[in-house]
């Protein structure tokens, strides 16, 4: 799930070979994120350095000859320089799970998107140059994988809490009028509207089943239906848009 949006970027960017640097750089970003964390919110314990300088050593061999080669990435870091630091924060502060501190680093993956797509135009993100569709899948994802934050708290730590139940149904609600009326307008398809019909009938039905059977689900169940729904929403994307 994590890379889908580097996936649909790569798709949809201009194809030059710089997209196979930036695919390392990602990787490579990813892995030291995840690891970061840990690192962070343990005061950097020693057992987590050895990862933490492989993967920080692979990001920077791909990225800096990225920026030397496409140095009009750089300005992409007055978006990425805030969402990064706001969340390297709250994993010293070992409150890493607070919700918008999950937003804040859900919104640097799908940036991604548009990131590819500049690649192959030497102008700033700002321009206008990038093309709109890269945005759309950005902000189609974004909202995909930020309303999946409060639905699995509704299956795990916060389980049986009213509010956070029906905030989670509530916030998938709207979207999912917000897919129909980007569907009026012609920006998505109607097949993509009844896949969000089915994101808010899991959000729904897994956390309510989840109280009526007393026990709550295991990530063995979770994770695959989150999985198969996740490639529902990255394939039926208006890629002929």
């Amino acid at each position: 799930m994590g890379f889908m949006p580097l996936l649909a970027g790569i798709i949809l960017a201009d194809k030059t070979w710089l997209l196979a640097l930036l695919g390392i750089a990602w990787t490579g970003g990813f892995l030291l994120f995840s690891v970061g964390e840990k690192y962070l919110k343990s005061r950097f314990r020693v057992r987590y350095r050895p990862a933490v300088i492989t993967y920080a050593t692979v990001t920077a061999a791909s990225g800096l000859p990225l920026l030397v080669l496409a140095p009009h990435i750089l300005w992409w870091a007055v978006l990425y320089v805030p969402l990064i630091g706001y969340w390297a924060y709250h994993a010293w502060s070992r409150d890493e799970r607070d919700l918008s501190s999950r937003i804040s680093t859900i919104i640097a993956s799908v940036l991604i998107v548009p990131v590819a797509t500049n690649l192959a135009h030497p102008t700033p993100w700002f321009s206008g140059d990038i093309d709109p569709l890269a945005w759309l899948f950005a902000a189609l994802l974004g909202i995909y994988f930020v309303l999946t934050v409060p639905y699995v708290k509704t299956l795990i730590r916060e389980r049986g809490e009213t509010s956070w139940l029906v905030g989670s149904i509530v916030a998938h609600a709207i979207s999912v009028i917000a897919m129909i009326v980007l569907a009026v307008i012609g920006w998505v398809s109607w097949v993509h509207v009844a896949v969000w019909v089915g994101v808010l009938a899991r959000a729904v039905a897994m956390p309510l089943s989840a109280i009526k059977r007393g026990k709550p689900w295991r990530p063995a169940v979770i994770g695959p239906l989150e999985v198969a729904i996740s490639i529902a929403v990255f394939l039926t994307l208006p890629w002929a848009w």
